[in-house]
């Protein structure tokens, strides 16, 4: 009787003990539904400004490769900003793209995820897709040929760092004897839910979750071999 009575009693704005909890209760769950509706349009808003830096930077690839004989720059080993490469003679990757990128600046190296996950990548969070020119040159650096690619389509020509597998510095990330994106689909990828951006070689972008030798390659030859090899 007393548990009925206190349940019945108003308060001063004449809602019933009830009648606030349930009110609570509504105001609790809309506020979680809010709070990850908010959370998941954060996180396409990430990954559309990480596609969009990617296709900024496959314009300048274009760019560059249309001034250079069909080649892209060449990577090296680590390579700080301003910095050149001992074997190369060249600057890292990135410096050597700037000017094709429209005044963009660095901020277009940095993927709003791999750098807020990774502090290693915090300033250049994206890695040169350098790989057909190594296996091309039996394991030595190279510049990568837009003419000798037959398939641009499914070529791999740049995309996100997905993994801690580079020093902080170095702003010549590549995936001469790594995968950065895929990790050799060994482990999760932590950005962009589980998925990484990828540019390939004609200027579209895919968000991946895995690399499949049968529709993409990082070899001159096409599709059908894994991505180190």
């Amino acid at each position: 009787m007393q548990i009925k009575t206190l349940l019945q009693t108003k308060n001063s704005r004449g809602f019933t003990l009830v009648e606030l909890l349930v009110t609570i209760g509504i105001i609790a769950i809309l506020a979680t539904v809010t709070f990850s509706a908010m959370a998941s349009a954060m996180g396409h808003a990430r990954t559309a400004k990480c596609s969009g830096n990617l296709r900024a930077i496959g314009v300048g690839l274009l760019a560059y490769a249309a001034d250079n004989s069909g080649n892209l720059p060449e990577s090296g080993a680590i390579i700080p900003y301003d910095a050149v490469d001992g074997t190369t003679g060249q600057n890292g990757w990135t410096q050597q793209l700037e000017p094709y990128l429209g005044g963009k600046g660095l901020e277009v190296y940095k993927c709003p995820d791999s750098s807020r996950i990774f502090p290693q990548n915090a300033t250049y969070s994206y890695f040169n897709g350098a790989h057909a020119a190594y296996v091309a040159n039996h394991g030595s650096f190279g510049a990568v040929n837009l003419m000798k690619m037959n398939a641009p389509s499914q070529h791999i020509l740049a995309g996100d760092i997905a993994f801690n597998m580079f020093t902080a510095n170095d702003a010549d990330k590549d995936d001469y004897t790594q995968d950065p994106a895929f990790n050799g689909n060994r482990g999760r990828i932590r950005i962009h839910g589980g998925r990484s951006n990828i540019l390939f070689a004609d200027g579209h972008v895919e968000s991946l979750s895995s690399f499949d030798k049968n529709t993409m390659t990082t070899q001159y030859d096409g599709p059908g071999f894994d991505y180190l090899q």
